[in-house]
């Protein structure tokens, strides 16, 4: 499983940009097919199967610890509080929920990696409960290092660390199941009930944030599993938000993928952006410091393009202008890429994305 992690993680954002360019197209497409038509009904079949690769590129890359994730300040608790209408409709009226009562400790981690573990837990909580009712506990809270489980002190450091546990009150994982329960493909489920790779995903986007997920084997009823990432201080305060430009926005698409950038260029010109677009970083790089032309409002790049990549092309722009919002979209970013995205304040959305995700984003990164 690991030379399948290093193939998908090299293949990965080739694949993504394919994909990628398929749901725009296919996207574009529907926007002028009949609604209800036989025609609009083929392509979203098309999105549904491209956005489903894309869904098991995405937890390769997560259990191999591959996925690029944006660290930010995330409260445990407030973060389940988002997520009780995804769980109250994943659990069905058979199953009790307990939720955090206030909003937790904080932990720097990417909070849609860490909702996708919760829901992960969650769904394999209410599997384990079955068609009987049941309850399911979600608790959050935060150990010193005098806290640690024995059995984990031989691997976790010793810190404080917030916690978050997601226990049932169903049969439990038996003692000869409880060493595998984090392999990929390992499941317990019958035959088309599950993938095996939920646990291993959750296992590995918990480590990649630099944390651990363990199965509470002293459990005596049901099954506990707890996640366990490093405290982090609460932020002082919010930085002020970027100075507006004036005027309308101007925004400079760079994307090598001729498709996607075509789809990408139709959609954002809808929304009344001015909009250009570039194949090349270094052409984006020209046209930022040409004199004379209307400032940018929000660069978005590709992140691996031939020539000038797009961290580069970030650090630079930054270098020339700060305070400019810029959006990265990649299919995969490796380690050093990683690194050096942690270093800057941009916004990242991964491949394949729908153009509709993409004008999210930029809605929200575009000065006020």
């Amino acid at each position: 499983m690991q030379a399948v992690g290093q193939l998908a993680a090299g293949l990965a954002h080739d694949l993504n940009t394919m994909l990628g360019g398929i749901v725009a197209m296919a996207e574009l497409l529907a926007a002028e097919a009949e609604a209800g038509s036989r025609q609009a009904e083929d392509l979203a079949a098309i999105v549904e199967q491209a956005n489903r690769a894309a869904g098991l590129i995405r937890q390769l890359l997560a259990f191999s610890r591959q996925e690029t994730l944006r660290p930010q300040t995330v409260w445990l608790g407030e973060l389940v509080a988002r997520l009780v209408p995804l769980i109250r409709a994943q659990v069905g009226r058979q199953i009790g929920l307990g939720l955090p009562g206030d909003r937790g400790p904080p932990v720097r981690a990417d909070a849609e990696a860490l909702e996708r573990v919760i829901l992960n837990l969650v769904t394999n909580a209410r599997d384990a409960i079955g068609p009987r009712p049941g309850h399911i506990e979600i608790s959050c809270g935060a150990i010193g290092p005098e806290a640690i489980p024995e059995e984990a002190r031989e691997f976790m450091p010793p810190r404080s660390y917030a916690t978050l546990s997601v226990s049932d009150d169903g049969p439990g994982v038996p003692a000869e199941h409880a060493a595998r329960i984090f392999e990929p493909y390992f499941t317990t489920k019958p035959m088309g009930a599950g993938s095996g790779l939920g646990l291993a995903t959750a296992y590995g986007l918990v480590k990649q944030s630099g944390g651990f997920l363990l199965l509470d084997r002293r459990q005596k009823r049901g099954a506990r599993f707890t996640i366990y990432l490093p405290l982090a201080e609460a932020p002082a305060g919010v930085g002020p938000d970027a100075a507006a430009n004036p005027g309308a926005p101007r925004i400079l698409i760079v994307e090598d993928e001729a498709v996607l950038r075509a789809a990408m260029l139709r959609a954002v010109a809808r929304s009344g952006a001015a909009v250009e677009a570039t194949a090349d970083g270094l052409e984006a790089l020209a046209r930022l410091t040409a004199p004379g032309r209307a400032p940018i409002s929000l660069l978005v790049s590709d992140i691996r393009m031939p020539g000038l990549d797009g961290v580069t092309l970030a650090e630079r722009a930054r270098a020339l202008d700060p305070a400019l919002p810029i959006l990265l979209v990649s299919g995969y970013a490796d380690a050093p890429e990683r690194s050096r995205l942690g270093a800057l304040d941009v916004g990242f959305l991964p491949k394949p994305f729908t153009l509709g995700a993409l004008l999210a984003h930029i809605e929200r990164m575009l000065p006020v």
